[in-house]
């Protein structure tokens, strides 16, 4: 199953139009991912936007203790970041760092919602997964660019399917 559920996050529409699930009337095209493992990479996983190379960098090891279902969600989460071709560059340049960090956030909640919705059914588990990790931060988060546990919990909720 987890095997399928990543075979639809890397050819994007195209699988879901083959599997007969319906495709979101405004769900973004993604090109061709490259996942890099990198050990030394602090988060678990990284996506950097290119149009002709998008390339997603994630920690094995880190992926790892999250266990294969979280680690499922987050690797569609990053997907979801290239799908969206979201970029850094346009809230590096508010001058005012509370709207950088509102913008950033905004991406963020953006990537957990199409995460949620690529997994759909078949990739529910992941998604619960994210929602009981986002929820045992509660008001808390990893850092200014990101929403706190609890509204990406909501989030994700709010965006899987029914």
């Amino acid at each position: 199953m987890k095997t399928r559920v990543l075979a639809v996050l890397a050819t994007g529409l195209t699988a879901m139009m083959v599997a007969g699930r319906p495709v979101p009337a405004a769900a973004p095209v993604t090109p061709r991912v490259r996942e890099v493992a990198d050990l030394s990479l602090r988060d678990v996983a990284v996506a950097v936007y290119d149009s002709l190379h998008p390339v997603i960098y994630y920690n094995p090891s880190l992926m790892k203790q999250f266990g294969p279902d979280l680690a499922l969600f987050f690797m569609a989460h990053e997907h979801a970041h290239i799908a969206l071709k979201h970029t850094r560059a346009g809230a590096l340049r508010a001058s005012d760092p509370s709207q950088r960090d509102r913008l950033l956030q905004q991406k963020e909640l953006e990537a957990d919602c199409l995460a949620a919705q690529r997994l759909g059914n078949e990739g529910r588990e992941g998604a619960l997964a994210a929602v009981r990790f986002f929820s045992r931060l509660g008001d808390r988060s990893f850092d200014a660019e990101h929403p706190t546990g609890t509204t990406r919990a909501a989030k994700i909720l709010s965006c899987m399917p029914r």
